[in-house]
Formats: C-alpha cells, structure tokens, sequence
C-alpha cells in the first residue's frame, strides 16, 4: 500500500484513455475548430503515454522530467502529467526571432542562446533596465523575468547576487527564454480586478461571426424562398382538374431548366440552405421533382405526381397563391426581418468604442461604451439614432468591467470559486510585491508573481509538495532584499479573510477550490499566519496517509463543533480527534493515526488504485476537518463576518442541491458525480447550521422543509432519508454511519464501495 506507483501505474492507463477520447473527438467532431483543438490534444497525450510507457517521465515526482529541475514551467496536461514540452522554450517566438534579425553576432541555429547572452551584454542590461523603468514588458511565463531582475540587481551594485542566478539558469540559455517580450507589465491595483482586458474584448467582438442561424434563416429568405416560390408557380401553371403535369405551356421545359440551373448553383455556392436542413426536406423533394420534370416530364411515376400535388396544396394553403397580395405581403414581412442589423456589426462598433481605453487594463465606466447608438454610428449601420446596444453584445463587453471581487460577484461576472481563483492574483501579486522599496522591482515581483500562478500543478504521490514561489532562483535573489513592515502583514490578513468570506458566502454549496487554497495559502505566508488548510485529494493517486496539517484541520473542526449538529449527523466524538497524537516524521506505527480513524470510520482500507475505498477514506477526512470550513473560521476569524449569513447560506446550500437532484442527467458517471457533489454541498450546509444559535438554527431548518416540499415528489421520496437524519440529528440524536436509522434516516455520503442507495432506480 505504501509502495509509489511506477511510471505505467501513474500515467499509463489514464493518458491511454484521454488520448482515445481526444483522438474521437478529431475524427468525429462535425465542427472543425473543435478537431483542430482536439488534434492538439492528441499530440499532447501521445506525448504523455510515449513518457510513461518508456520510463521517461517519473509521473507523481515535482521533478518528472530528468535533468528538469522544479522552476522551470512544464506544459502539463490533464491530471497534472507533464507531456515533455517547456513553456519557455519550443519554437522561437515572433520577437526573438525579429531581435535576432536585428543584433550581429547571432549564430543561425543558436539564436534563443544567443539572445540571452546578449541581454547580459552592456546594451542588453541597458535595455532590461529601461523597460523596468517604463513598464513597457510582459512575464508570460516565470522564466522571462530571470534576466530582468538580473538587470535590476546589477542597477542596485548587487553584482555577486546577479552573477549567482545566472549561473543557476546558463545552463538552460539554449533550451529557455529568460527575457520578457515587449507589452505592458499589467501592474495590479490590488482593489479593481477584471475578468477581462479591455483589449481582448475587443478583439473577441471585432471578430464575432455572424449567429450562423440568422444567416441561415437570411439565406433561406433571401435565396430558397424564391426558388420554392417560383418552382410552385411552375408547377400551378401545369394543374388541369385539380392535378399538376397534366399540361405544360410553350415555354414551360426551358424556364425549369433555368430555374433548376439557378438551384443547383445556389446550393453548390452554399448561398440556399436546402441542401441540409431537414426543415426544407418538402423544398428540397419539389426541387428534385422539378429537375426530373424538366428532363422527362413523361418519366413522372403516380407517386410522384401526387407528391407534387400535396406540396403545392398544402402550400397555398398555408402562404396563398405565388404573387398573390397575400403571399407578397408574407414575404414582405419576412424580408423585413432579416433585413435588421446583424449583432456582429453592432459588436464592431462598441469594438470600437473599447479602443479609447487602455488596452490592457479593465474599464471602470462601461457607460459611454454601452450608451445607445450616436447618430453617426447609427448611420453606418442604417438604423435609428439611439438603438440600444443588444444584451448580448452589452454581456460581452462588460467582461472588461473593472471593480472589487464583491462587485463582479454581484454582477453574475464570477460564478465559481474556481473561476474567482483564477482573478485573486490581481489582487495578491499587488500584495506579495510589498516590502520593496522600488516601485519597478514590485512591479516586476507581481507580474512574475501573476506568471507563476497560471503554471498549472503537477501530479505529485507520496505527500511531495508543488514548487513555491520564493524558490524559484530569481525570487530568492530578491527577498533577501525585502523589508516586510507589519501594513504588509495586515494588508495580507485583510485579503485573505476578504477572499474567502467572499467564496463561502457566494457559492456555499462548494468547496474552496485547490487553486483559490494556493492564494490564501500565500497570504498567510505573507501575512505570517499558521493556517492549516488542506487540500482536497485526489481518490486515484491517493496513498494511504495524510499529512500532519490533516490532523491539525480536524482538531480545529473538533474544538470548534464539540457536540452539535454535525458531530451528531456524522457520529464524531470529538474528544476521540483532540486526543489523537500529531504525526511525527517518521512513517511507523504512530505517524498516522489520524488516517486509521478515517480507514475505520469509512469501513475500508485504502491503496494505490483502490479509488473507491480512496474516496471513502478522503471523504472520512473531508468530513472530520471539514475541509477548511472550521479553519477560515474559528483560526481566520471569519466567524464574526459571518454569523448573520449562515441561515441564508444554509438554505441557498439546500436550493442548490435540489435543483442538481432535479436535473435531468442521462450519463451514469454524471449522475454519480452529481450525487459526490451534493454531498459536499450538503456536509457544508449542515456545518453552517451547526455554527447557529438554536432558535436560529430551528427557522433555517423549517425554511429548507419549505423548500423541500416545494420539490418534485420523485426526488422528494429519493431525498427524505436524509431529511429525516437533519431532523433527528437537530433533536439531539446521533445516527448510524453505514446503515438506515431511526425512521429510515440515513447520512448522506458521496463515496460507496457499492452501488449508492440514492441512485437506485434512476439508471
């Protein structure tokens, strides 16, 4: 059980199963950008299972890639596997290769080492230090700030510290670019954030499409209402007693063939829809029985007239005789309509509006950008004066709206916990950068910073722990310099209780996500705050212990919880946790005890590739420590911010998980992650029950049966199990872990070693 997985256990089977997934999607996909996306992906993963197949890449290591030390950024796939690529390496970008083109002495074939020696030169450090002055650069990847601060050392007269980190990265001056690329640093606020630039949302409208289905419906009013129009004139012109082909005037066969020339070329052009659409299949049939009519109208079988006869019928039933008033009226109406302004034309404007302001920042007044149509523009477009920008286009736009984490919240522009981690170093880097004097140097510290936090993590077993910040070389160098005053240390708490408040009040049905764990993580180093968050698990790579700060989490829930609500539901004794030895060092019989309670209370014992008895045991953890729950609030203090909320987070918990119960789910493994999911959902929900008074806690509970009994009867018989454990656990009981209880109440876990009993009957 405790033995590492080797190469083919760690990445073989799940890099053979993602590159088969990617590979079908390539062939099969009808859209093209998707197999282009998808064919990326295959050569990723053939990557990945090449190195696992041949011992290449030591896949669960935060060193995979032999001879690659742990601060260079790997292109990693999926789950955390490392496919061989460097992020700052690979082909030469548009800038070195114009730099190279532009300096003597750069060698054909050398020139990414080439370059980097010269930005050691005179000239290079020259130029590095007059773009940190300006600001005029941009850290994509961590590794292109290496020679920049290089250059800020050697301006300080810290000749010996520069030396040191060039001789830490020379080694790899032909494989990585170690020089930013010119741009703007981007620099943080630390206040307003933004989702997007203000630039990239221009460049997102200025090249919208036209909706494909507005310029199908135009061609189709435009193109292939006319044909159908006139094939079914042709057609009347044929009718004796009531039966088309029965006559055909002089020139009958030769206007078909016209028209059925101009079909044939629409069709081919891709200017009429007929051709695929199976709402124009009655179109389409006529078109072919016209062609046929033209050629031999002789060769017409029954069937076939009497086709032709139902088609015509039941289209002057519904849209009168071809140039009828009542038929030019319909057409009329549907020219008009087609006839509007395109939203794309309409994104193009406000494009154009976005490009007054800084390209690579947020906008703080979205008003002017979003107000109606001036006269001039709306000349252009040939509309009214002050048409109102459409929603759609208006949503878009304000993805560059700038302001607090709070705000964009409120605004439905942050929906997750995991999309809020991605915008929380905008505010952080700001943080991370204090305690230098010089303005350049935290700028270029919190655009390196913003950099290292896109890496994605690694795959890593056996408790080895993703590469830190401050060990990267080029950060070392500097944080000796630092002098953190005690504001740092408050400025840093302030985020950190701000943050997470913010992400348990908005999205209490779910977890603070591993990514958004990595910033508070970093603030509380910053801020010089012991915290023991942990991490969620992942079930697959699981290898049977915890950490200490696992323990640490638990006793803090423990000591926070004593005998409540939850203890009772979840049959902790909390006493029994407090007591448990903290994990020494060494891995004997004492190192974890705290990972034996989860094994026992699971019922299960767990090991490498036993996902199912991982998930039971991880779940035990999640449970006992409450993932994080009790730590942000009783040790980060949260508790006080809180306390008038947890009523409304509660029953906002419960809403959510109804609504996913209620959700129609055809896929089995979908429905079992949506059951996994609302069990986490609803661990959290009867924690932020346990942390109120009683008489408030009584109101939530008959605020969540209201809701309850609001519910579809279905899930309403599925789900009253775990109802009636609330109620029993809220009365004082404590209930059994494995088995049904009192009344038929059971707990609502989300890991089974068998089939869940939630799920019976739905597949």
């Amino acid at each position: 059980m405790d033995d590492a997985p080797d190469a083919h256990g760690a990445g073989g089977g799940y890099a053979a199963a993602m590159l088969a997934k990617a590979f079908l999607t390539h062939e099969t996909h009808p859209d093209p950008a998707v197999r282009e996306r998808a064919a990326v992906r295959v050569e990723r993963w053939r990557q990945v299972l090449a190195r696992a197949l041949d011992g290449s890449a030591t896949y669960g290591s935060a060193t995979p890639l032999p001879g690659i030390p742990d601060w260079v950024t790997l292109d990693v796939a999926t789950g955390g596997f490392a496919t061989g690529d460097l992020l700052a390496g690979g082909p030469l970008t548009p800038y070195e290769r114009e730099l190279a083109a532009t300096l003597s002495g750069i060698a054909p074939g050398n020139e990414r080492r080439d370059l980097n020696a010269w930005f050691l030169s005179e000239a290079g450090v020259a130029r590095l230090q007059d773009s940190l002055a300006r600001g005029d650069y941009r850290i994509e990847v961590p590794e292109e700030a290496v020679l920049a601060v290089a250059a800020w050392l050697l301006g300080q007269g810290l000749a010996d510290a520069a030396r040191e980190l060039v001789a830490v990265v020379a080694p790899f001056f032909d494989r990585l670019r170690f020089f930013p690329a010119p741009g703007s640093a981007d620099d943080a606020s630390g206040a307003d954030i933004h989702v997007s630039t203000a630039g990239d949302v221009a460049a997102r409208l200025s090249s919208l499409p036209a909706q494909p289905r507005i310029a199908a419906q135009r061609a189709a009013v435009l193109t292939l209402l006319p044909h159908y129009d006139r094939a079914v004139a042709l057609f009347l012109e044929t009718v004796e007693d009531d039966w088309p082909c029965r006559r055909y005037p002089q020139d009958w066969i030769p206007r078909a063939q016209a028209l059925t020339n101009e079909i044939n070329a629409a069709q081919d052009s891709g200017q009429s829809p007929a051709g695929t659409s199976r709402r124009h299949r009655h179109k389409r049939e006529l078109f072919d029985l016209l062609a046929q009519c033209a050629q031999d109208a002789a060769g017409l079988t029954g069937r076939q007239v009497g086709r032709i006869r139902r088609i015509v019928r039941d289209f002057v039933a519904a849209h009168g005789e071809p140039r009828s008033a009542e038929h030019e009226a319909l057409r009329q109406r549907q020219r008009e309509e087609v006839s509007a302004v395109g939203f794309h034309e309409i994104a193009r404007l406000v494009a154009a509006r976005l490009q007054g302001h800084p390209q690579s920042a947020g906008v703080h007044d979205l008003a002017p950008v979003l107000a109606p149509l001036s006269a001039t523009e709306a000349a252009t477009l040939q509309l009214p004066p002050g048409e109102p920008v459409p929603a759609p286009i208006a949503r878009r736009a304000q993805r560059c709206q700038s302001g607090t984490l709070a705000d964009l919240v409120a605004q439905g522009l942050i929906t997750s916990p995991d999309f809020l981690a991605t915008l929380t170093p905008q505010i952080t880097s700001g943080l991370q950068g204090g305690g230098f004097d010089d303005a350049a140097l935290r700028t270029l510290y919190s655009a390196c910073y913003r950099a290292f936090r896109r890496r994605r993590s690694l795959l890593l077993l056996n408790l080895e722990r993703q590469a830190s910040f401050d060990r990267l070389p080029w950060i070392a160098a500097l944080e000796d310099l630092r002098r953190p005053a005690r504001q740092d240390a408050d400025a840093a708490r302030a985020a950190l209780t701000e943050i997470a408040e913010l992400a348990l009040a908005s999205f209490p049905h779910a977890p603070v996500p591993n990514k958004l764990l990595r910033e508070l993580h970093a603030l509380a180093e910053r801020a010089q705050w012991t915290l023991p968050l942990v991490d969620e698990v992942a079930a697959d790579i699981f290898m049977g212990r915890f950490g200490r700060k696992f323990l640490e989490a638990a006793q803090c829930a423990a000591a926070l919880l004593g005998d409540s609500l939850y203890t009772r539901y979840f049959d902790i004794d909390a006493s029994q946790v407090l007591a448990l030895p903290l994990p020494r060092k060494s891995r004997g019989d004492d190192a974890d005890a705290f990972g034996r309670l989860c094994a026992a209370r699971a019922g299960v014992q767990p090991g490498f590739g036993q996902v199912g008895a991982n998930g039971m045991v991880i779940e035990q953890q999640q449970i006992l420590t409450t993932q994080n729950l009790a730590v942000l609030v009783k040790d980060a203090g949260l508790d006080a911010a809180l306390r008038g909320h947890y009523g409304q987070m509660a029953v906002a918990g419960f809403e959510w998980i109804c609504a996913r119960h209620q959700m129609k789910i055809h896929d089995w493994h979908a429905c079992v992650r949506m059951t996994r999911n609302t069990a986490y959902a609803w661990r959290q929900v009867l924690f932020f029950l346990s942390m109120m008074p009683q008489a408030e806690q009584a109101a939530a509970i008959v605020a969540m049966d209201a809701h309850f009994q609001a519910q579809s009867g279905a899930f309403r018989n599925r789900f009253e199990p775990i109802m009636r454990g609330l109620h029993l656990a809220a009365d004082g009981q404590r209930l059994p872990q494995h088995d049904a209880g009192p009344q038929g109440a059971r707990v609502f876990r989300g890991w089974f070693n068998t089939r869940h009993w939630l799920l019976d009957g739905l597949h």
